[in-house]
């Protein structure tokens, strides 16, 4: 038990912003640490609603040709 509590609390470390990491004092409560990751995820739920990617924004744009592999292509006959 000892190591995966390790390799969590490692992970945390690696893969979450500093604010979002649990404090050490509840790392060996389960309940406590449910709640604190709820917390988190509400607090990006409300984050995100604020920010809007631009990428959502972002107009259709055609495909264009690229010169140098129009040869390298057969032509189709549609």
């Amino acid at each position: 038990m000892a190591v995966n509590t390790a390799l969590m609390v490692l992970s945390w470390h690696e893969n979450l912003p500093r604010d979002e990491q649990p404090p050490r004092e509840i790392w060996w409560s389960g309940e406590l640490l449910d709640e604190w990751f709820k917390n988190v995820e509400d607090d990006r739920s409300s984050r995100s609603t604020k920010k809007r990617s631009s990428y959502d924004e972002a107009d259709d744009t055609p495909m264009s040709g690229n010169v140098l592999t129009e040869g390298l292509r057969p032509d189709r006959d549609d």
